[in-house]
């Protein structure tokens, strides 16, 4: 209950100060949400933030989270493919919208828009662990092994990496079998 009075009074106070409006705590409170696990919630404070602000790119790619998060894949596609033609170069934007196609099992295009968010950054790890994950699930175990040798290069000190490219290994080795 507390929670709820909170940012309704921080929302007001937001919304009726005499200077600028600040976007960037109102999207803050919307990642909130999201990390709650209230998707109604962030849902309505991006859409918020889009009447108020327009087209930013962390609230358009709040929105297709939120979307996607709710289980509404079609319309998250929609916002997400609406925001990447303003901000063609967001890696949030291109992962989302991969995660999204990835869930509709359509992994041509998963692969494409993960491999476009590592060449926008090359340090983006989740976007390479999802690669990853998106080969493992079609059954092309190979390409997994060799998108995990790169990241591993890139990051060789990170263990979630090292676990799961011994994963690969050891199910490369049962498939042998």
């Amino acid at each position: 209950m507390r929670d709820k009075a909170f940012y309704r009074n921080k929302l007001y106070t937001l919304l009726h100060q005499d200077h600028s409006f600040d976007c960037e705590t109102l999207i803050e409170y919307g990642y909130d949400a999201i990390e709650k696990g209230n998707f109604r919630k962030a849902f309505r404070l991006f859409a918020l933030g889009y009447r108020l602000i327009g087209n930013h790119p962390e609230i358009l790619n709040g929105l297709g989270l939120t979307l996607c998060e709710m289980g509404k894949l079609k319309f998250s596609k929609n916002f997400l493919l609406f925001a990447l033609k303003k901000f063609p170069e967001n890696v949030f934007i291109l992962s989302n919208l991969a995660t999204v196609y990835f869930e509709e099992y359509d992994y041509d295009k998963a692969i494409y828009f993960y491999t476009r968010a590592i060449n926008v950054d090359p340090f983006f790890i989740e976007a390479h662990i999802n690669l990853i994950n998106v080969y493992f699930e079609r059954g092309d175990i190979f390409m997994a092994y060799i998108s995990c040798l790169d990241l591993l290069k890139k990051d060789p000190d990170n263990y979630e990496v090292q676990e799961l490219c011994n994963d690969i290994i050891l199910n490369m080795c049962l498939s042998l079998v």
